[in-house]
């Protein structure tokens, strides 16, 4: 796995965010923060669930490269994938991983700029990544197991699409 389709498939995800967060500044922060009427998350909330599971994976990748506990991935996680990234596009309504369940109410504010920042941060690590690690497991999901970061950030990418659905969905149930 090469270290520039990493950078390139990252640009790709950051390219929509900001796509994301154009459409989102153009409406009322109150309008954001609030919740639908059927108990759902708010958008500030969904944008602060990806910046929780983003957080989480930035943190597997930094404790698996300190400890030194990492090597390439197995065939077995190109299956796995293909699985993950079926049941991610499927219009099945999945209970999010514990590990990034409990979100808070929170402003549109904070929620951005808790994304912007992991984000940052993750640009930062890929970029100053050597090359060879680009093929190793240092992507982990909760269910499905580990990942190469190719894999990985291909697979934040369609979460990241799956709850942008969803935002869309908040926002025409909001009115």
């Amino acid at each position: 796995m090469s270290h520039e389709r990493l950078l390139q498939l990252f640009d790709r995800m950051e390219g929509e965010r900001q796509v994301l967060l154009k459409k989102l500044d153009a409406v009322p922060p109150e309008r954001l923060a609030q919740r639908p009427t059927n108990g759902g998350w708010s958008v500030a909330q969904v944008m602060t669930h990806l910046a929780i599971a983003e957080e989480g994976s930035l943190a597997y990748l930094n404790k698996k490269r300190e400890f030194n506990k990492h090597g390439p991935v197995g065939f077995s996680a190109s299956l796995r994938l293909l699985v993950l990234n079926t049941g991610i596009q499927l219009p099945v309504k999945y209970k999010a991983p514990l590990v990034i369940a409990d979100v808070p109410a929170t402003s549109y504010a904070v929620a951005r700029t808790r994304w912007d920042t992991v984000r940052i941060r993750m640009r930062s690590t890929y970029e100053e990544l050597p090359e060879a690690l680009a093929g190793h497991d240092l992507f982990k999901h909760p269910f499905m197991g580990r990942f190469n970061l190719v894999q990985g950030v291909g697979f934040m990418r369609r979460h990241v699409h799956r709850h942008v659905a969803q935002i869309d969905r908040t926002l025409t149930a909001l009115g």
